[in-house]
């Protein structure tokens, strides 16, 4: 993270900045992982990529270092799903929450904040899915591999996405 060259941080900017991302995570990019850090280290965020160590239940994490926020990402289950939720969950962290705080869960020795993690989630999955398309799409169920395509088209959302909230 160090070696990341992020301009100074602009919470309003990098709020508006995750529709941006939003597109990124519809489109997905050969490069998407340098368009991401790229874009975060516009507004001040750096984000960073971590393999995922075998049995380390981690799929992302935030803190604050040196008054500049990070997200790191190990891409635990490698599907699209997780690591763009997980990548909005950690968002929804800096926008939502304290400097001081670091979110690791899953992890034995570290108190979680539910409260806040429920706020993040929540967060994460209103980026990814309004409310009121979320209520369109479970009010059609059950859905077909086309009608979920063609809902992921209208969002502009992989159809992963859809499957996995609807698997959550």
């Amino acid at each position: 993270a160090k070696e990341i060259e992020i301009a100074e941080f602009e919470k309003k900017k990098f709020k508006a900045s995750l529709a941006e991302i939003k597109e990124l995570a519809f489109l997905m990019p050969d490069d998407f992982t340098q368009e991401l850090q790229s874009i975060c280290a516009k507004c001040g965020v750096a984000v960073v990529f971590t393999p995922n160590l075998p049995k380390a239940p981690i799929s992302g994490a935030t803190r604050w270092f040196h008054n500049k926020p990070i997200i790191q990402l190990s891409g635990r289950f490698k599907t699209n799903d997780h690591f763009w939720f997980t990548f909005f969950h950690e968002a929804g962290h800096i926008i939502l929450h304290g400097k001081k705080d670091i979110f690791l869960e899953n992890v034995k020795g570290t108190e979680l904040d539910q409260e806040k993690e429920e706020e993040a989630n929540a967060f994460a999955a209103k980026v990814l899915i309004e409310d009121k398309d979320w209520k369109e799409i479970t009010s059609n169920l059950p859905l077909m591999p086309l009608k979920i395509e063609r809902y992921a088209k209208k969002l502009r959302v992989a159809p992963g996405i859809i499957v996995g909230r609807l698997q959550h």
